[in-house]
């Protein structure tokens, strides 16, 4: 059984929340936390339930430094939420700057969310139950962060963050009288005054906020990523307080494993070393996402590769699909939940005919799209689609495409050097493939059977074809390669080398 189908024991209705900061660009990385919460969501309906899926834009944190991607003059703004920040564009404000693309990109993946932003939830007074609760057991809550965490609260620990109203920070203020729903505070910068809770002003402490949103918003299934679920964690802590506090239950955990960028690491936002999830789907089929989170158990880190992995996951879809349709096998008990997590829409996509990896190496040798549009023939019938996933091809190529994928034709009438044993392989091929259907499969056949008549190696004999051909050891799948490039130009670049 697949994972999300699996992860739900009774047919009670879910209230299944997520959250990210937008504190910078919303990454890949981040992307586990929203699909794993919308593959769980889409699981529920599957089983009739009538469920909410929420996302937490955590847009009263505070700015935490002034990051990598953001000018020196933005030291005035730390300790600000992001909310009243100014957007680094000089339109609107710092948290819908990066919260704009990442609603764009959901959309596109298929991700239907209710987004709520933290900040309404405090100005509107939705959290002010919670508050109340939390401050009227301000000592029990207290204990239970020490016992939980195994750290010391400072002299001036209080359960509420409270925004100064001369310089605009929550990260310099100190309670100095806790009472419900005015508290009495004063700041780093010489200011003292009064806020109400009920109406904003301010924020709960991260560990404190994350069970009060719970008690708030009835949440019963949250996922998170591991640092959370770590021993003497917030979820740790937040569970205790569900429980000992609001006498709630707490949600139902899905504990996640990092995305891990190839060649980096830990993707971060805050060091700008990481792929925006909107710059990525703008270059790259977005299906490879859903797949890569619908596929591998939430347990398990994704390693990944923008570059030649991404064509691989592209095969193994399409192999799936195939599978799914009947025309290929795939050892996958889970096959149609893994594509139905995996779609962009409501249903599975038939294959579309032509792969993502051959579309790669068409829009090298064809500026045009009706010459690849053409090559596709029948077997695409889905054309808009095609021209779709042709542009998407194009920027691939251009942004995360590896050296070694990368070609250009050597013109015609180019001579190589090329030994007798060589010249005797391409022979014996320019005579195979005159007598050959001119089909990817046929081109394939006749270069190992050339290969095998001439006493060639195979490797130096798949070297001459790319090294008349484009001027490297190694290059695309030969028979689809030939295919594209058409038996005129190929026969011509044969006879231009003998």
């Amino acid at each position: 059984m697949h994972w999300a189908d699996a992860f739900f024991k009774d047919n009670s209705d879910e209230t299944i929340s997520t959250g990210i900061s937008p504190s910078g660009p919303i990454h890949i990385g981040n992307m586990r936390e929203i699909l794993t919460g919308d593959i769980l969501f889409k699981a529920s309906l599957r089983k009739g339930k009538n469920s909410r899926f929420i996302y937490l834009c955590d847009d009263a944190d505070p700015l935490r430094k002034v990051y990598p991607f953001l000018p020196e003059s933005y030291i005035q703004h730390v300790g600000k939420p992001l909310y009243k920040i100014p957007s680094p564009d000089g339109n609107g404000v710092y948290s819908e700057y990066f919260l704009r693309p990442f609603l764009k990109t959901l959309d596109i993946l298929n991700v239907k969310v209710e987004v709520i932003r933290s900040s309404s939830l405090y100005s509107s007074g939705v959290m002010s139950e919670a508050i109340r609760i939390i401050f009227e057991n301000y000592r029990k809550v207290s204990e239970i962060l020490r016992e939980i965490s195994g750290r010391e609260l400072s002299a001036e620990w209080a359960p509420f963050n409270p925004e100064c109203e001369s310089c605009g920070r929550i990260t310099t203020t100190s309670v100095e009288k806790l009472s419900y729903p005015v508290l009495t505070y004063r700041c780093r910068c010489g200011f003292s005054g009064q806020v109400d809770v009920t109406k904003g002003g301010g924020k709960l402490p991260w560990r404190l906020e994350w069970p009060a949103k719970w008690f708030a918003l009835g949440v019963t299934t949250e996922p998170f990523g591991k640092d959370h679920g770590a021993s003497g964690g917030s979820y740790d802590t937040g569970a205790r307080i569900a429980t000992e506090i609001f006498r709630i239950n707490p949600p139902k955990p899905l504990m996640f494993e990092r995305i891990l960028l190839k060649g980096v690491g830990v993707m971060h936002s805050s060091t700008g070393v990481n792929i925006a999830a909107n710059e990525f789907i703008e270059n790259a089929p977005a299906e490879t996402l859903r797949f890569l989170m619908s596929k591998n158990q939430p347990s398990r880190h994704i390693n990944f590769d923008p570059g030649i992995g991404l064509l691989n996951i592209t095969d193994e879809i399409e192999k799936y699909k195939r599978a799914y349709f009947g025309t290929d096998n795939v050892s996958e008990e889970n096959l149609e939940s893994v594509l139905l997590y995996s779609s962009l829409s409501d249903t599975i996509e038939k294959p579309l005919g032509i792969s993502f990896r051959h579309l790669v190496t068409l829009v090298q040798i064809y500026s045009d799209n009706s010459s690849i549009l053409k090559i596709a023939g029948k077997s695409v019938e889905d054309t808009e689609r095609l021209i779709k996933l042709i542009e998407v091809a194009r920027k691939w190529v251009a942004k995360y495409a590896p050296e070694e994928l990368l070609f250009k034709l050597t013109p015609v009438g180019t001579s190589v050097k090329l030994n007798e044993m060589e010249k005797n392989f391409l022979q014996m091929l320019k005579e195979g493939l005159a007598e050959t259907e001119w089909i990817p499969e046929g081109i394939h056949n006749c270069i190992h059977e050339s290969i095998k008549k001439s006493g060639i190696d195979q490797e130096n004999g798949f070297s001459v074809i790319y090294r008349i051909l484009i001027n490297k050891q190694k290059g695309p799948r030969l028979g689809y390669f030939l295919f594209g490039l058409g038996r005129e130009f190929v026969e011509g670049r044969i006879n231009d080398c003998l």
